[in-house]
């Protein structure tokens, strides 16, 4: 079975300048050779690697494809309904989306959304989208095989596999020392005071951090059923054999209506005094220097390859919104 949606997100740079840490040491730096890095900016998570994000080319050349194949499929007979999405680089940083795509929770967000803000870069996904088309490839023959025609001979003249390749490598330098972050002494004495102030507010938390420390992030599974915002998980009630679907992280989901969680006021509760916890404790922002040192470190080792994979990352942006003007929607 073959859906549309393949790919991920990514955003325009940051443009600004800014000067490393005092303790981050780099001789390409000395020679010229180092990027100038954005202004630090902790409202919207601004670092030093979103110059070089790939992010938004992730989304772009995902939906420049999709949009060749359905004017493709389309000459062939086949439906192949692609949403309409935005293109433009505000769009895809909406606040508050950060290239990073952290869980940068704020008092001011967790009263608007609670857990269900989107910090991803991109347009909001639509949950009804890979349902439909993974039902029209299901019940029309002939379609996987001329759809994959159709990617083959799209691909003949657009990359795909070069701007996912861009992707994961920068996505892998990106983590280099990531793992390390929680482990900073201002991030653990800040996690310890972030633990003490979430359980003085009333709530059973097990984790040590609110994000980036453990497999499991705030808001844990555990708080969110026992609140009543997350449906249990599968093991906890019984699964049905038809109609609506019961999904982790939601309530009653039927795929013909299903569309973005709503946030519960037990749930925006719980989210306020989380970010209350994370300003108090000073936990947001020793976490936002240690990934900003992380990253000026990163920029510093692969300099020059930024430099090259910048140009590419342009080039096939500016194509994948040239194939997106040639192929109009067709609904």
């Amino acid at each position: 079975m073959i859906t549309a949606l393949a790919l991920a997100a990514l955003v325009a740079p940051i443009a600004g300048c800014a000067t490393p840490p005092a303790n981050a040491t780099n001789s390409a730096h000395a020679t010229g050779v180092m990027p100038d890095l954005p202004e630090k900016d902790i409202a919207h998570w601004v670092m030093p690697m979103d110059p070089f994000s790939p992010a938004v080319l992730a989304h772009l050349s995902t939906y420049a494809e999709n949009r060749r194949m359905e004017t493709c499929l389309s000459k062939e007979g086949f439906s192949w309904p692609i949403p309409i999405e935005p293109t433009d680089d505000a769009s895809y940083l909406a606040f508050p989306r950060n290239l990073s795509a952290f869980p940068a929770l704020t008092v001011e967000i967790a009263k608007q959304y609670g857990y269900t803000a989107m910090y991803m870069a991109g347009p909001m996904p639509d949950p009804q989208t890979s349902v439909k088309l993974n039902r029209i490839g299901m019940s029309t023959p002939g379609l996987d095989t001329t759809l994959i025609a159709c990617r083959e001979e799209s691909r003949k003249t657009f990359d795909v596999i070069k701007a996912v390749d861009i992707y994961n490598l920068i996505a892998g330098w990106s983590s280099e020392g990531a793992e390390k972050i929680p482990q900073q002494p201002a991030v653990k004495e800040a996690s310890t005071a972030w633990k003490k102030c979430i359980v003085a507010a009333g709530y059973d938390v097990s984790i040590s951090a609110p994000a980036g420390d453990e497999a499991e992030w705030m808001p844990t599974e555990k708080l969110g059923v026992e609140l009543g915002f997350f449906a249990p998980p599968p093991s906890m009630r019984p699964q049905p054999t038809e109609g609506p679907i019961r999904t982790y992280g939601d309530t009653e989901v039927d795929p013909d209506t299903i569309g973005p969680r709503k946030p519960t006021p037990a749930e925006i509760e719980l989210a306020v005094a989380d970010a209350t916890c994370r300003d108090s404790s000073g936990w947001t922002k020793a976490y936002y220097d240690a990934q900003w040192d992380a990253e000026v470190r990163v920029v510093q080792n692969h300099a020059d390859q930024l430099k090259t994979m910048k140009a590419d990352i342009d080039a096939l942006t500016a194509q994948a919104r040239q194939i997106i003007a040639e192929n109009p929607p067709l609904q």
